[in-house]
């Protein structure tokens, strides 16, 4: 989680709060850019937990799902899970 440990934080700071966030916003937390299965895939969105996807564990931890994607607007929303 560790390259995406700063969207972890942000959305922890949100205290609940839903966000909707560009993929440039989301570059611009973790400090690089996503991967291009980011703009491919929907499944990169998808709320799962698994070991390998780092990235959907920064949200889950921070008791966020992502409630909305759009590939082509290039834009996601955040909601609270707990």
């Amino acid at each position: 989680m560790r390259k995406y440990a700063a969207l972890h934080a942000h959305l922890n700071r949100r205290n609940g709060r839903p966000e909707m966030l560009s993929f440039e916003d989301i570059e611009a937390i973790i400090g690089r850019s996503l991967p291009l299965s980011a703009v491919k895939h929907r499944s990169f969105w998808a709320n799962d937990n698994k070991d390998y996807h780092s990235h959907a564990r920064s949200w889950i931890r921070a008791g966020y799902r992502v409630a909305y994607v759009d590939r082509d607007e290039k834009v996601v929303r955040f909601e609270r899970t707990r």
